[in-house]
């Protein structure tokens, strides 16, 4: 049987990106079972627009804009394909994307999730991302963000995750670690999935053949100081929840050395720094809740602290070494 896939699309007055977005799903060699756009309270008539110009696409319109996370759970809810696609309003694709990504994952139960060669949309020379890395000083990364896309580049076979813009995951995969976190509302909730594949021993696969093409923030940036609150709080969070608890003590240097530059940018009059920091201390607050949830997903861990270092140890490495390129890229 042709394995089949949802696509989830989360929107928030993102009307004038559906058109060329919606094509793109519509033009796939694998046609994706069904497309749902979660309409997230848009005032710009992004779900009437869609219902009358693209009627074979489903709209579950929300009342309110509920935020990334909530959105893209009841698109998952109301999904039905063994793969689930999480893709942005503002992203487009290859007509062999979705097909490349299946495929590449194939059978094996153990790959739950497929990261892609995401291009950035203004100039698609260079990458937006090829997926997510995870770094010793906490933070996750867009590998080659910005970059000129070269078939050289020193990737590895597997990657921490896919670039929440355009995933593709495994259905029986995200009902075994659970989906999105919801209290993240936006914001590096990708990030908190990936870590619970990750320890849970799932795999995400790199496939560099599927292409696909993303403006990035064409929506947040609409609400900066919200993004910037959200990503300091939520980044913490993750750590919290996730991180084992050996690995703390051993990358506490640079965990330290990260926060206490975000802090100086802070001090010095980074206005976005400073949102930052008071969502990093905000996430305080939320703790012990964040211990109860790491309580509950350890009981699905399988992967050791040693195994996990290891592989955070190798995206810095790959980070070090596109940086190299990069700075040589400049030099000429």
């Amino acid at each position: 049987m042709k394995p089949i896939a949802s696509v989830i699309i989360p929107n928030w007055n993102g009307r004038e990106w559906l058109d060329r977005c919606l094509r793109s799903l519509l033009a796939q060699t694998l046609q994706p079972v069904e497309i749902l756009v979660v309409d997230n309270g848009s005032t710009d008539g992004s779900a009437e627009w869609v219902v009358e110009a693209f009627p074979a696409v489903r709209v579950l319109r929300q009342p309110e804009n509920l935020g990334f996370a909530r959105a893209t759970n009841i698109g998952i809810q109301a999904s039905g394909g063994e793969f689930i696609v999480f893709f942005n309003n503002d992203a487009r694709a290859e007509p062999d994307w979705l097909e490349r990504c299946v495929k590449a994952m194939g059978n094996d139960a153990a790959i739950a999730s497929a990261a892609c060669r995401t291009l950035d949309d203004h100039d698609p020379a260079r990458i937006y991302s090829l997926g997510d890395g995870f770094l010793p000083n906490g933070d996750g990364m867009n590998i080659a963000r910005g970059m000129r896309y070269r078939s050289d580049l020193p990737m590895p076979r597997w990657v921490f995750g896919p670039s929440g813009c355009t995933a593709v995951y495994r259905r029986a995969a995200l009902e075994k670690v659970g989906l999105l976190d919801e209290d993240y509302v936006s914001f590096h909730e990708d990030v908190d999935l990936n870590w619970r594949l990750l320890l849970a021993g799932y795999k995400c696969l790199y496939v560099p053949e599927a292409v696909a093409y993303h403006v990035g923030y064409a929506t947040g940036r609409k609400v900066n100081d919200r993004i910037a609150f959200l990503s300091g709080r939520n980044r913490l969070l993750v750590l919290f929840k996730n991180l084992p608890g050996s690995l703390w003590l051993r990358f506490a240097i640079p965990l330290a050395l990260r926060q206490a530059q975000m802090l100086w940018w802070a001090v010095k009059g980074n206005a976005e720094m400073r949102v930052r920091c008071r969502g990093a201390l905000a996430s305080l607050r939320y703790l012990p809740r964040e211990w109860r949830k790491r309580r509950a997903a350890n009981r699905l861990r399988r992967l050791g602290a040693a195994e996990v270092a290891a592989f955070i140890q190798t995206h810095a490495v790959l980070q070090r070494q596109l940086n190299a390129l990069i700075n040589r890229e400049c030099e000429h």
